[in-house]
Parts: structure tokens; sequence; C-alpha cells
């Protein structure tokens, strides 16, 4: 199960017209009609990445809008021409995804393809998880031209890019299967919401000062620091000594040190897929050569790029409109794999400190999302943009934010007192004689037998089959009739993914704004109208359907 296990499709409702009516008018209109597809499709990011925490059919923040800004350019596919038998055997074949190659091994039999596995990808998982599904379907229609996955349209069509380069040796028309997916210019690292960072072409030195330089920059995931050797008054050597950065973009992005070092030049191009770490490096570069210009020239000057704001608040913060009590206030807020927990500081109405206490989200995404903490402060609003790469981060900190403001909001209210006045009135009677009433009460059936008793159930996946079908377990332990707790929920399969703890638990216990499916059923004592967990709407159903076979076995004593 992953990020995102779209579990809700919004399907277009068809209104049903007598057929004696509609029977000729049908046949002639919808002669080579195609039903559209409606999808949530997510943003190929981190978490911005279904933001993700996904299992993303329900949750609001970890979809985008199913159309793409005009100016965003996709990944695009062309279809081809194949082969209707292959030699049989065992092939392996490349293609490039989202952060790098991905290979894949196909594997031929009765000249058909009868089998089709991932064997290495640089992609985070759940977007290849994802892209996964459109494997099966190469091998149910005995073709790649099959459709990109919604929300892992990257990994898709490095997918389809790898099989069509396998079935090219296993005797596939180099005129057909060489027509691989053509890869728009938009890196992984060039997210859909904001633009990319920019570096400029600056005015160079003819020589350096022999000597050993230390420079700093900002990549996608915070700070990164280089050293660059000298000598001869050429660029010898450059090292990276720190990031933040992940390693697939760092180390695509490291290729272009090489071309400074081949050039003597910082005025090199970004490298495709890493365009962050790419102008955090040159950034760097500059920053050390700044030291060591000599020989005539302007000294290196670092780049213009988009990179986020520091988190620092601003030298002055303005006066803020809050008209709630001094003091330090706690709030959280859904990020893109889950919770995020800060605490705000109050001053004579005015927000002067946000400290983020913890978080669930991927450190790199949520480093960027940081940044707009100061341009809350500064602006003393949470009505701000979210951080270009970092969009679901971004709201979790805001939601947070908000969240920290309204328990400041309550504290303010006045308390409500209630006074309940008691009437006592004194009673007697003057009569010898008392009478009772006397109830008799029939004993309750007993609907459970005392015991501890183990439920599972499967958890699948829906007609996308973005992730393999694994079973849940757990215990139910009855007491008096009464559903005392329910322990021990777990996953399990041949092949079960660790990835499906996050959603079990999220499933199991909840948030701090979303009741969790085990305390519903303990409360309602029952499993009807209980609702989903929101990003994990899989693992709740699944989880109910084990405590309702515990509960049947416990009403048979078994």
């Amino acid at each position: 199960m992953k990020l995102w296990e779209h579990r809700n499709r919004y399907l277009p409702a068809a209104g049903f017209l007598p057929a004696a009516v509609l029977a000729a008018c049908v046949a002639g209109s919808l002669h080579g009609y195609t039903a559209p597809f409606f999808s949530m499709e997510t943003t190929e990011e981190e978490q911005d990445a279904s933001e993700q925490t996904t299992e993303p059919d329900a949750s609001k923040k970890k979809n985008t809008s199913a159309t793409a800004p005009a100016k965003k350019e996709v990944p695009s596919v062309t279809p081809v021409s194949e082969k209707s038998a292959y030699q049989d055997g065992t092939y392996t074949g490349t293609g490039t995804g989202f952060a790098g190659p991905i290979t894949v091994q196909v594997i031929i039999k009765g000249g058909k393809i009868a089998e089709i596995t991932v064997l290495s990808t640089s992609d985070d998982s759940p977007y290849i998880d994802n892209a996964k599904a459109l494997l099966k379907n190469i091998v149910a229609v005995q073709s790649t031209n099959v459709d990109t996955v919604s929300g892992a349209t990257y990994s898709s069509v490095g997918l389809i890019s790898a099989v069509r380069d396998a079935l090219q040796k296993a005797g596939g028309s180099s005129a057909s299967d060489s027509a691989l997916p053509t890869l728009a210019a938009s890196p992984a690292q060039s997210h859909s919401s904001g633009e990319a960072p920019t570096v400029e072409t600056v005015e160079e030195p003819a020589a350096y000062a022999d000597g050993v330089y230390i420079g700093s920059g900002t990549g996608f995931g915070g700070p990164l620091t280089v050293q660059v050797t000298v000598s001869g008054g050429k660029i010898t050597d450059i090292m990276v000594l720190s990031t933040s950065d992940d390693s697939p973009y760092i180390d695509n992005a490291k290729v272009l040190l090489n071309n400074i070092i081949t050039l003597q030049s910082t005025n090199v191009d970004a490298v495709s897929g890493a365009t962050y770490s790419s102008a955090g490096l040159i950034e760097a570069v500059r920053n050390a050569l700044q030291g060591a210009a000599t020989g005539g020239g302007a000294a290196v000057s670092a780049p213009v790029t988009t990179a986020p704001a520091k988190t620092t608040a601003p030298a002055e913060i303005p006066q803020g409109k809050f008209p709630y009590p001094d003091g330090v206030y706690k709030g959280s807020g859904e990020g893109y794999r889950g919770e995020t927990h800060l605490q705000l500081t109050l001053k004579n109405g005015t927000i002067t400190k946000i400290e983020v206490l913890d978080t669930e989200d991927d450190a790199a995404f949520f480093k960027r999302a940081e940044a707009l903490i100061a341009t809350v402060i500064g602006q003393q609003s949470t009505e701000v943009d979210a951080v270009s790469g970092a969009t679901f981060s971004s709201e979790g900190i805001l939601e947070a934010i908000d969240d920290a403001l309204n328990a400041a909001k309550k504290a303010g209210e006045p308390a409500v007192t209630t006074t309940v006045t008691t009437e006592i009135t004194a009673c007697t009677g003057t009569s010898d004689t008392a009478s009772s009433t006397e109830t008799t009460t029939e004993p309750v059936p007993q609907i459970y037998e005392d015991g501890v008793y183990v439920g599972t159930a499967d958890c699948d996946p829906d007609e996308s089959e973005d992730f393999a079908t694994y079973e849940v377990s757990l215990k139910v332990k009855i007491e008096h009739d009464i559903i005392i707790e329910i322990t021990g929920v777990k996953g399990d399969s041949t092949d079960y993914d660790p990835e499906n703890d996050l959603y079990l638990s999220r499933a199991a216990k909840g948030t701090s704004k979303i009741k969790g499916t085990i305390a519903q059923i303990l409360e309602q004592q029952g499993t009807e109208d209980i609702d989903a967990v929101s990003g994990a709407t899989c693992s709740s159903d699944a989880i109910r359907r084990a405590v309702e076979q515990a509960l049947e076995q416990a009403r048979k004593g078994v």
C-alpha cells in the first residue's frame, strides 16, 4: 500500500432513459466515442509526493487539480507499432524515470510477454509503486502502448521506456520499439508549483590564487558546502563536504563539477532532473572562488536563484492584530506524510516566534516549507503562498499555525459557568400503609463468549492496482459482552512492504484531528457506521472487517 492509495474514484454518473426513445440516437451519436476517465492527480514530488501520507483517495491535501497548468510540460509516450511475437527468454531493459535510471526484466514465453519485474530504480517508492500498475496492462494487451498512471507520469514513462528497450533485445523492430517515450523538459526537482532555480551567467577572472577554499550554497534540501582546490591558477578539484539533498539528486548534480573543472568556468548547465541541487553546487563553488579571484577580472558572484528564503524571522516584526491572550500555544496540521506539530508565541497581539516541534514529512521537503514561517511572522498572517516544491508540507505548517491561533482564541474566550439549582422537597406520608412497586428484569442473553479472538481481512487495491494485496490481522478482547480492547494490528503477505505499516497505524490510531478506526469501534461497541480514516481508506476497511470476523468467532465461542 503506497502513498497515494487512490481508493475513491470520481466516476461520471449516468442517467437511464427509456430505451425505446434513445435507441436510434445512441447508435448514431456515440459511434467512435470513448468515455472519459477522471482521476485525482498528484504531483510527482515528495511529497508534493502525494504529502503527502498517503493513501490519497480521500485526502484533499494529497491531490492536485486534474487539469495541469498550461505552461507545465509533462512526459509523453510516443505510440509505436509492435511485433506480435518475440523470441523466448529473459531480457533486461533500461529507461529514465523521475529520479534516474529504471531497469526491468521482461520474460517472453511462447512469443508473448509473460512477466515484467522492476529490478532497480531511483524513483521514490510511492511513485514507482503506483506506476507499476501499467506493467500488468502491458502483459494483458501485449503492447507497450498503454496509458501512464495518473500521479506517477515520469515513473510510468521510465517503465514503458525500459520495457521497450528489453523488447528490442527480444527481437523487436528497431523501427518500432526504439521509438521510446519522449520526456518533456521538466526535471525532477522543478516541481509544478513555482519556478525552478535559475543560474545567471557571470564574468569570471582569468586566473585564481592557489589554495583550498570553502564555499556554501542552497540546494533542494537546504545548505550544502563544497571545497575547491586551485593549483597553478586553475581549478583542479571540487569536493562536496556536506549537503541536505537526497542522494539521487545530489549524485546526479555532481556531474557538473567535472564540467566546471574541464571548462574552468562555473557557467555550466544544470543537470536535468536535479535543478535545485545543481544550482546549489554552482552557488557554493562561486562562493568559494570569491576569495580566490586574481589576475584581473571581476570576482565570481553567486548565482541568482529562486531558492526559498531563510526561515529566520524578519529583523523587525510588524505589529499583529490577534486579539488573544499572550502565551505559547501549540497546534498541529496535516502535511504530506503525516502530522506536523509546532508552538506559536503571542505577545501583544503579535506572533513573535514559531517553533516546529516535530513532523512526519520528508526532511528535504519540510526544510523548504519552513521558509514560509518567516513570511507568516513578517506578514502577521497565514494567508501566504505555499513554498515552491513543498506544497503539502507548507499546507501542514499553515494548518498547524491556524490551529495554534485557534487555541489562543479559545484561551481568550470567557469561561462558561453553569449554575445548577436543585430544589429539594420534603415529603411526608400520613398513611400507615406503605406501597411499593416491584420490578422484575429479564436477564439479557449473552452475545459474546469472553476471550481473545483473532480476526483477519485482506486489504485489496482498487482497479488501479497501485499496491499489492496483503492481510491485516488483529486481536479483539471480550469481557462480559464488551469489546475491551483491540490490539496487535499488523500486515502480512509474501512480499509485504513495511511502508504499509504507516497506513495501518494511521487507520488504527487516527490523527489528532481524525478519530482512529479502533477508537470508533470501542466507542460504538460495533462496526456499523465506522468512518474510514482519510488517507488510509483500505487499511481502515480491512481493520473493520477483521474485527467483524473476530466478533463472529466470539459469538460462537471459538
